[in-house]
C-alpha cells in the first residue's frame, strides 16, 4: 500500500514538473530551423527537403512560409521605392549597386540623363573611397554605421556632400549594404557661410577683429615658445572722414574695399589681413623682423599712393609698425603700433613710422 502511494506521488511529482513545458522531438526542431532559414533568406538545408519534400504538410507549410516570405518583399520593395530619402541597396564585398529608390534616382540624375546600370559600381559614385572603407569595416564590426559625411558625385561628375547611414543586411545568404544618402551639400554651405561671417568683416571680407585678437594670441605664444620673429603693420585711410563727408558713406566704403583688396593683393601668403576698426587695418607678420616689416610698409605705402581711385582719384594711408619684444600680451604689441601710426598722422600723414 505504502508502494502504490509512492509510485503514485513520484507520477504526480513528474506530471507537475512537466505541466506548461512543450517538449519538441527532434524532427519539430528540424523543421524550426528550416523554417527559420527561408524566412531569413538564407540557403535551405537540402537534407530537409529530401527528407520531407514529398509530405502534404510539408508542402503545405512550405507554399504558405513562401507566401508569406514573397508578400514581405513587395511590402519591402514598396516602401524602399516610396521611402523620402535616397536609399540604395549593395553588395558588401564589390560595391555592386542591386537596387535604388526614386528619391535616389532623383539626387543623382539631372537633365534627363541617368547613370544607373546594370553593372554600376558604387565606386563609381563615393568620390572618397577611403570612407566607404572606413564604413564597410564599422558594418562588418557593429553592423550599423550612421551619420557618415561622404563626397557624392553626380551624373555630370560633380560633387555634393552625402550623410549616409547604412545597415548590414543579408539577401540569399549573401553580405548586403542597405543605405541612406541624403544631400546635405546645402547644410554644409550654409555653415561655411555661418564660420565665414563669423571670422570675416562683412564690407571688406578681410578677418573681423575677433579673429584677428585670435591670431595675435597665436603668434605671440608661438614666438615665446620658438623665439621667432614677428611684426605688425596697422595700417589707417588717410582722409576718410573727407571723404564721406565730401561724396558719401558709400564711396568712402568702396575706398575701404580698395585698400583691403590692395593690401591682400600684396602681402604673402603668410601674412593676416585684417580690418581693425572703422578706417584701420592691421597686417599680422608672421616671422618678420622690425627691418622687413618697415621695408613692406613701405612698399605698401607706395603702391597705395600711386594707386587711382574711382571718384576720389588719390588716397594715402598711415602706417604704424611694431615688432615683437617678448611682450605678455599682444595689447602692448598693438598700443606701440598705434603710438607709431599716431605719430605719422603728426608729421603729415601718408608716412611709415616705427615704434
Amino acid at each position: 500500500m505504502n508502494g502504490n502511494r509512492l509510485a503514485k506521488k513520484r507520477f504526480d511529482d513528474e506530471s507537475e514538473s512537466c505541466e506548461g513545458k512543450i517538449m519538441l522531438n527532434a524532427e519539430i526542431r528540424e523543421l524550426i530551423k528550416y523554417l527559420k532559414s527561408i524566412v531569413a533568406e538564407e540557403k535551405p538545408d537540402n537534407d530537409v527537403l529530401e527528407k520531407y519534400g514529398n509530405d502534404p504538410d510539408f508542402i503545405e507549410l512550405n507554399e504558405m512560409i513562401g507566401g508569406i516570405r514573397s508578400a514581405c518583399k513587395k511590402h519591402f520593395e514598396m516602401i524602399f521605392d516610396l521611402f523620402p530619402d535616397p536609399t540604395i541597396i549593395t553588395t558588401m564585398e564589390d560595391g555592386k549597386l542591386v537596387s535604388y529608390n526614386r528619391a535616389f534616382h532623383k539626387l543623382i540624375t539631372t537633365r534627363g540623363k541617368n547613370i544607373m546600370t546594370g553593372v554600376t559600381n558604387i565606386h563609381d559614385l563615393y568620390f572618397e573611397l577611403d570612407k566607404r572603407d572606413q564604413l564597410i569595416e564599422e558594418l562588418k564590426r557593429t553592423g550599423v554605421s550612421e551619420n557618415m559625411e561622404i563626397m557624392v558625385n553626380d551624373v555630370n561628375g560633380e560633387m555634393f556632400v552625402g550623410l549616409v547611414s547604412a545597415q548590414a543586411i543579408s539577401i540569399e545568404g549573401e553580405a548586403h549594404i542597405l543605405s541612406v544618402i541624403r544631400d546635405i551639400t546645402a547644410i554644409k554651405r550654409l555653415e561655411e557661410e555661418i564660420k565665414k561671417l563669423s571670422i570675416k568683416d562683412k564690407l571688406t571680407q578681410v578677418f573681423n577683429r575677433q579673429k584677428l585678437d585670435e591670431f595675435l594670441q597665436f603668434e605671440l605664444e608661438r614666438s615665446e615658445r620658438t623665439k621667432a620673429p614677428f611684426s605688425v603693420m596697422l595700417v589707417d585711410v588717410d582722409s576718410l572722414r573727407t571723404i564721406n563727408e565730401t561724396y558719401g558713406h558709400q564711396v568712402g566704403d568702396e575706398m575701404l574695399v580698395a585698400v583691403a583688396a590692395m593690401l591682400m593683393d600684396n602681402v604673402r601668403v603668410t601674412d593676416i589681413v585684417g580690418r581693425w576698426s572703422g578706417e584701420e587695418f592691421l597686417v599680422i607678420l608672421p616671422d618678420t623682423d622690425e627691418k622687413g616689416a618697415i621695408t613692406l610698409a613701405e612698399k605698401t605705402r607706395t603702391i597705395l599712393e600711386n594707386t587711382r581711385f574711382n571718384t576720389v582719384g588719390k588716397l594715402t594711408a598711415s602706417f604704424g609698425v611694431s615688432a615683437y619684444r617678448k611682450d605678455l600680451l599682444p595689447a602692448t604689441l598693438i598700443s606701440r603700433a598705434h603710438t607709431a601710426r599716431n605719430r605719422a598722422k603728426e608729421k603729415g600723414q601718408n608716412r611709415v613710422e616705427y615704434q
